[in-house]
């Protein structure tokens, strides 16, 4: 069976490895694909189009928009979608300015409780195109401020907590509209997180899909969603969601996957329903 992990991330937004070094371990691991779903940016996947890939190894080159729907952050995956697209690309530039100055006022908060971070030390060696807090935690950490990422999002970065700031995120639909604007197809990340309320909300904005196979995904979870899908004839996808060794709680690249044959890559943009279950 050749298998696809649906949900990975590189060091262009917050995980530690390159989409190169991505690619290698996920064909070490056994992967026939992968899908490259930074947040709120492309430049990962664009940079695919530079290595020498195996015509046997699929790449996806998709994205993770963060959005906000009812007062509740709910991300939205897209695929297929034409990542160069000078709307999207303009796009995009926004959000990653809104980023840069997020963190700048996140620094300053912390700088009221004798926490004092360089912009430059937050970014590290290899600046990512999309910056954000997991980026200040690992900066706490290495300052000891913090023992860990959960400690670091505990005292100090998470919604209520002494340096948190709020971020720009498109409205739900509208991420959903521009995926299918351009060419792509869009999928409920990690729902078994969310209530049935949030969730029904979303489907009827119009996703195509549902990650039903997820590390943080409960059994109980995983079969509803499946059903869930089944019943709408929605794409059913899933994935590591891997960031890094640490935080991801041994759910390496390949932890959580789906056949191939089960979303029908290859079929997909002439009848995505009639091939998605």
């Amino acid at each position: 069976m050749k298998l696809i992990d649906m949900h990975v991330h590189t060091n262009a937004s917050d995980g530690v490895l390159s989409p190169e070094k991505v690619i290698r371990r996920a064909m070490r691991n056994g992967l026939s694909g992968i899908a490259i779903t930074d947040h709120d940016t492309v430049t990962g996947a664009l940079s695919v189009d530079l290595l020498n890939i195996p015509n046997n190894f699929t790449v996806i080159k998709g994205i993770e928009f963060s959005t906000i729907q009812n007062n509740k952050e709910i991300h939205i995956l897209g695929y297929y979608l034409d990542i160069e697209d000078p709307k999207l690309k303009n796009l995009l530039t926004n959000i990653q300015k809104f980023r840069s100055d997020r963190i700048y006022k996140i620094l300053e908060k912390l700088k009221r409780f004798n926490i004092v971070l360089e912009y430059q030390e937050v970014q590290g060696e290899e600046p990512p195109e999309s910056i954000g807090r997991p980026h200040v935690a690992k900066a706490l950490i290495k300052r000891g401020f913090a023992r860990d990422i959960s400690e670091a999002f505990d005292r100090y970065l998470a919604k209520g907590r002494l340096a948190y700031v709020e971020h720009y995120k498109l409205e739900t639909k509208e991420a959903i509209d521009l995926i299918k604007d351009l060419g792509g197809f869009s999928v409920l990340a990690h729902p078994g997180l969310l209530s049935d309320r949030d969730i029904f909300s979303v489907l009827e904005k119009g996703i195509e899909g549902i990650e039903v196979y997820h590390p943080k995904h409960s059994r109980f979870a995983t079969t509803k969603l499946y059903e869930l899908a089944k019943y709408r004839k929605l794409i059913i996808t899933g994935g590591s969601d891997f960031h890094d060794f640490s935080s991801s709680k041994g759910n390496d690249i390949g932890s959580h996957t789906i056949s191939i044959d089960r979303i029908c890559i290859d079929e997909f943009l002439q009848s995505p329903l009639s091939c998605s279950i």
